[in-house]
């Protein structure tokens, strides 16, 4: 399957330095944005099991595209399982013929951001007399910051009525959106969060 990338990268050039204070990203790390769609055509109580790989798509830009494993794998993975056992979903293997199958994907976006003040010291271009003597152009203040956004999706599929050419309809899907820090356990601990609220906004995600 080809692989797809998101990364997103926008760098404009300023001369000058600003005294603007930059955002304090501890205070957007705090939570995510989570959002939820759904097949409402789809009758949730009428799957029993379902099946989650061990491992997270991840998309971290060109060329950086991989899968996620080990121990930041299983805290996301293990959340969507407990969410769906507390709803009286049964966790089966992939041979086993589950009801409902479930991807998890991350993507990482570098963002670069250019913030300047407007007025009379806005960029201006030059200009020339006559006799071809140009002036160079100047800038206005302005200052530039990068952040990082972690984006999060979960994706439900129908496996038990695929037809017979196994066209597979998705049902659900929660994205979460937010800053991203430094630190590896705190980003997947917001993961979790995140992945926790989108079932918490899906009552209707429940077996008979």
């Amino acid at each position: 399957m080809k692989k797809s990338a998101l990364f997103v990268l926008i760098i404009i050039a300023a001369l000058n330095p600003s005294c603007r204070k930059t955002p304090d990203f501890d205070q957007l790390s705090l939570q995510f944005i989570v959002s939820t769609n759904l097949d409402k055509t789809a009758d949730f109580g009428t799957y029993k099991t379902f099946f989650i790989s061990d491992t997270v798509k991840y998309i971290g830009g060109i060329g950086d595209d991989s899968i996620i494993v080990g121990a930041s794998a299983d805290q996301m993975i293990n959340a969507v399982k407990q969410n769906l056992t507390a709803k009286g979903y049964t966790f089966v293997s992939r041979d086993n013929n589950p009801d409902l199958g479930l991807t998890l994907t991350a993507i990482k976006d570098i963002n670069v951001v250019v913030s300047s003040y407007p007025g009379w010291w806005d960029p201006y271009w030059g200009y020339c007399y006559w006799y071809y003597y140009c002036y160079p152009p100047y800038y206005g203040w302005s200052t530039i910051y990068t952040y990082t956004n972690g984006t999060v999706i979960l994706n439900m599929y129908d496996l038990k009525n695929a037809d017979h050419n196994q066209q597979i309809q998705g049902i659900w899907n929660t994205t979460a959106l937010g800053a991203l820090g430094d630190d590896v356990s705190t980003n997947i601990s917001l993961a979790v969060d995140a992945i926790n609220q989108g079932f918490e906004q899906s009552p209707y995600i429940k077996t008979n």
